[in-house]
């Protein structure tokens, strides 16, 4: 049975994809501006890109903008995510760091959900997921991207594995199409990790190309999907009104 779990608005894993919206501005007034614009729009899950914070080495600040963010969002979940350069993000940051704000984060009460980078350090992925457990309530979501290329279906099922190994509570994979075939393999690779794992699983194919894969989270059983509301963390991604009639439709 599969290990689904609760979010402030709906069922991660329960079938009907929840609708993420990433804030990716620069400073804390611009972070907080957009928090009060997302809360009023029809979405469950909110990522702050943490990569994106200028002030993002300064612990403290990184808490104080994270507290104001969920005091502006206290109807949705939180998902705290700090974007390494290597997979897409926008700042560099030591892998020590990296964990460090994951801990910081999880431990001050305020992010529902972590992003962990799968293949940042494999050897410690499972300790530092199991370190953020210690966080009563708090649930992580396991990570990979691969912005320059679309790994064969067996080879995404094996990282889609071995973040079920780690001990994450979900699974999510983003993978860069260069045909249409690309994206074919990265839906029979979700449909295959949704029939085998036990964690519910988050994939989407990106660009213009992939968008097919944002939609039809029911079908493959992705449980999250994103969508822009005016910013964008990722190619690809849909505003949210037009997301939000799309689900309605597919169900």
């Amino acid at each position: 049975m599969k290990k689904v779990f609760q979010t402030a608005t709906g069922i991660f894993g329960g079938g009907t994809p929840l609708v993420c919206v990433p804030i990716v501005a620069g400073d804390q007034d611009g972070i907080w501006k957009k928090a009060e614009e997302i809360r009023a729009l029809p979405v469950d899950i909110v990522e702050w890109r943490a990569d994106f914070y200028t002030e993002v080495k300064d612990f403290g600040k990184v808490l104080d903008t994270l507290g104001g963010l969920k005091k502006r969002l206290t109807e949705k979940s939180l998902l705290f995510t700090f974007r390494t350069r290597g997979e897409g993000g926008n700042l560099e940051l030591s892998p020590e760091a990296c964990y460090r704000l994951n801990r910081e984060a999880a431990g001050s009460g305020y992010a529902d959900l972590i992003d962990v980078e799968a293949y940042l350090d494999p050897a410690r992925t499972a300790e530092e997921i199991q370190r953020l457990h210690e966080t009563p309530g708090v649930r992580v979501i396991a990570s990979s991207h691969a912005f320059d290329r679309t790994p064969p279906a067996e080879e995404m099922l094996g990282r889609l594995r071995q973040m079920e190994a780690f001990g994450a509570d979900a699974a999510k994979l983003a993978v860069m199409p260069k045909d249409r075939q690309d994206v074919l393999n990265l839906l029979q690779a979700a449909l295959w990790a949704d029939e085998e794992l036990s964690i519910p699983t988050v994939t989407m194919s990106m660009g213009s190309t992939g968008v097919v894969s944002r939609i039809c989270g029911r079908l493959t059983g992705s449980a999250m999907t994103f969508a822009a509301a005016g910013q964008v963390s990722a190619p690809g991604q849909i505003p949210v009104a037009q997301m939000t009639d799309i689900l309605k439709i597919t169900g």
